[in-house]
């Protein structure tokens, strides 16, 4: 394994009113941390916590999620390839399909789908990371931790703001925003556009370019000295293009399909806050519209076997409240308490039709027929007429629930007893119709050829109920606290449609033989029934025991060891052979064991200024059992997510304070991971990596000047790879960019 140090250079924006407005305090402040959803400061979480403010939001460059995510340890949300496939992974658990690991909150709205998680962030006031299993306050899909974006309000500013930037980078890459935001409302407006860094060989254009815009209006008030009130709406279109997979043999992107994803989100919400006599009342109400088209040549490859185009059409609501309250005695003793109530609804219109074109239909239908065929008339075969072969799969999905939750949390002294208890109920239920005309003739007893009409139709429903308790104690001392917790947390069951084309598949040649007399024994039999779209909940029990330390001002450590015991693990499995579809399956235990480290600091002395902010992460997951029909993995690594995790950002800037230039500033970054295995037997990975980038920044009073670099030293290394109807496929990370970005703040 080799390692290579990888530095970023970039600047933090000094000397302009926004950092007065804003940005938080060099000395890194006690500040709420709202992930929580109760009244608690960084230092005194009995979590582990990654905190971003805006302005190292800033240096870092952090444009979407992802580049959240390199801050953390043990946090891994790889570029898939689209903004839909934002699979994230987490202290060695995770799933590249589905229901995701980690909640993402904006503006205290849980987003309900993940194909909304990749999205390009505005005005960013603090990102907060808790890892670790959140479920007893957020429910369903937080067993990894919550990820809380919070953006800035009106009311949060002291006078008004006017902030925006330019920037163009390789591959005639170009970003622009612009928000005015005064007393009482705001309106931000964004764009984005690339011409792409892979290129497909098949009609030499490029597979990943595209572009996106979006805008945000917020209003906030105070009717009252107890009550605010937020309202925003937020509006995004995506069209890019997708998939940018290359064959592994040959290092190259050659298929004969276009890909692409293109999607519009809506998102407002409305939230309100009551403080009166130490009691706290959060009412939060939102609305997510999704609205999303996905094109795949689906065998990635030249030759015409079939293509898949998946369309959603999503509407999704979320309402919540909490009461929390305070009681504090004439001696050490204060008690904090919240109950809280919330309730969802998701509804997907999804159709997913596959076409399976002349040279599919040989090979994945007719070659398997006739293999059986010929068993019993080795002269005779099955013909198809047909010249493409359109599968439709139709599908009504639906999600509903409600929870209650409660906490409490005793502190006597240095001492601090916490527990938590959520109770989640949810309906899923799935409406499905899946169709195919097939045009057939048996060579041994007919002329002309005959008509099979295959239909899948019908419904599957299911409820869960889940039982969510967390308990943590903790001790603080006068420059440390030390902490331990037990918790329990889980992924939403469900329905996945995604496996349908490999049910209709088979059952098409089961209709060509019973429509001929014919009893057809299908290869795999487990993946000819509906049932195997189902699958349970995951859930997962976590121990962590970790330290937050403050030595000093302006330095803060964390440090955190853990074991997670898994149940029900969610798995993909792809069925073998040259099959269409791949399955979500319950078919795993796993455990997992680690460790993590982090630092922050921040200094300030006479016209000089500087920030460290590393993080390593490391982590032992294994499968205790699992067997998918084609091999035992019990001992093996569980794929996808990261063994290590390793980060570090150095930045330093000074005051010139001469009219010609103000300041300047230089920054460091490393980030890498890996070991990072590609499937359950462990044969393929991609070692550890590191990237290298740089940015340096020149300010003036209200405008500053970013050069920068990522991926510098050209590093290859690969962020995905697969196995497809029996060939290997990789999507290898961006180049080397270099880019400039003008800023400014009014």
């Amino acid at each position: 394994m080799r390692a290579k140090v990888f530095f970023i250079v970039c600047v933090t924006a000094m000397g302009v009113r926004a950092s007065e407005t804003v940005l938080d305090s060099v000395a890194l402040p006690d500040v709420e941390v709202s992930v929580s959803r109760t009244e608690a400061v960084v230092s005194r979480e009995a979590s582990a916590v990654t905190v971003a403010d805006m302005r190292l939001v800033e240096t870092a460059q952090i444009v979407t999620p992802k580049d959240v995510a390199a801050l953390a340890p043990n946090v891994h949300m790889p570029d898939y390839g689209s903004a839909m496939t934002s699979s994230i992974y987490i202290r060695g658990l995770g799933s590249r399909i589905n229901e995701p690991v980690l909640c993402m909150v904006v503006d205290g709205v849980p987003l309900m789908d993940k194909n909304m998680f990749d999205h390009t962030m505005q005005d960013v006031k603090r990102i907060e990371l808790l890892r670790g299993p959140q479920g007893s306050l957020y429910g369903r899909n937080s067993p990894g931790g919550v990820m809380e974006i919070r953006t800035i309000r009106p009311l949060d500013l002291a006078e008004p703001l006017a902030r925006g930037l330019v920037s163009y980078g390789s591959a005639n890459t170009v970003r622009a925003q612009a928000s005015y935001y005064r007393a009482g409302w705001g309106v931000a407006v964004r764009y984005t556009r690339t011409d792409g860094f892979y290129t497909n060989i098949f009609d030499n254009s490029k597979a990943d370019r595209g572009q996106t815009a979006g805008g945000r209006l917020v209003y906030d008030c105070r009717p009252s000295a107890s009550w605010r009130v937020t309202a925003s709406v937020t509006a995004d279109w995506l069209k890019q293009g997708a998939f940018p997979y290359a064959g592994a043999a040959t290092g190259t992107i050659d298929y004969n399909r276009p890909g692409g994803y293109e999607r519009i989100t809506l998102f407002p919400y409305v939230q309100a806050q009551y403080k009166r006599d130490g009691y706290r009342l959060n009412l939060t109400a939102g609305y997510q519209m999704l609205l999303d088209d996905m094109r795949m040549d689906q065998d990635y490859t030249r030759a015409d076997i079939f293509t898949l185009r998946q369309t959603q059409r999503q509407h999704n609501g979320t309402l919540n409240a909490i009461l929390s309250g305070r009681l504090t005695n004439s001696g050490s003793l204060t008690y904090h308490w919240n109950i809280g109530v919330s309730t969802f609804v998701k509804s997907n219109g999804m159709q997913a039709p596959v076409t399976f074109m002349r040279e599919g239909i040989e090979t994945l239908i007719l070659s398997h027929a006739n293999s059986g065929i010929r068993t019993v008339f080795p002269e005779d075969s099955i013909a198809v007429s047909n010249t493409t072969l359109p599968v439709s799969c139709d599908f009504g999905l639906l999600n509903a629930g409600a929870a209650v939750t409660h906490r409490s949390r005793l502190q006597a002294g240095r001492w601090c007893v916490e527990a938590s208890l959520r109770i989640d109920c949810e309906y899923a239920r799935m409406d499905y119709l899946s169709t195919a005309d097939v045009d057939y003739r048996f060579t041994l007893l007919m002329d002309n050829f005959e008509r099979v009409h295959t239909e899948l139709k019908g419904v599957r429903d299911a409820c869960y109920v889940q039982v969510l308790p967390r308990l943590s104690v903790s001790y603080d001392t006068q420059h440390a606290t030390l902490y331990a917790y037990a918790a329990k947390g889980y992924k939403a069951g469900g329905f996945n449609p995604q496996i349908f084309s490999t049910v209709t598949q088979n059952q098409v040649m089961t209709d060509l033989a019973a429509d001929m007399g014919m009893h057809l024994n299908i290869a795999d039999p487990r993946y000819s029934d509906v049932r195997i779209t189902s699958y349970r909940p995951e859930t997962d029990w976590t121990f962590e025991a970790g330290t937050h330390v403050t030595p000093v001002e302006g330095l803060k450590i964390d440090m955190d060891v853990f074991h997670i015991r898994c149940y029900d693990q969610q798995v993909t499995v792809f069925p073998g052979g040259k099959t269409t579809g791949r399955m979500m399956a319950n078919a795993a235990r796993s455990r997992v064991w680690g460790a993590e480290a982090a630092l922050q600091y921040r200094w300030l002395s006479g016209n000089w200024s500087g920030l460290v902010h590393a993080s390593y992460g490391f982590t032992d997951a294994r499968f205790i059992a699992f067997n998918d029909g084609f091999g035992d993995y019990a001992g093996r690594f569980v794929p996808y997510a990261p063994q290590h995790t390793a980060h570090i950002l150095a930045s330093a800037g000074y005051r010139v304070g001469h009219k010609v230039l103000e300041q300047v500033s230089l920054a460091v970054r490393t980030d890498g991971a890996g070991r990072i295995w590609w499937n359950e037997r462990n044969d393929a990975s991609q070692p550890f990596y590191t990237l290298l980038a740089a940015t340096l920044t020149l300010g003036w009073q209200y405008v500053q000047l970013d050069l920068w670099a990522r991926n510098l030293t050209g590093t290859e290394y690969d962020v995905f790879r697969f196995r497809s109807m029996n060939n290997d496929f990789v999507q290898k990370g961006r180049p080397r960019e270099l880019g400039a970005t003008i800023r400014w703040e009014i």
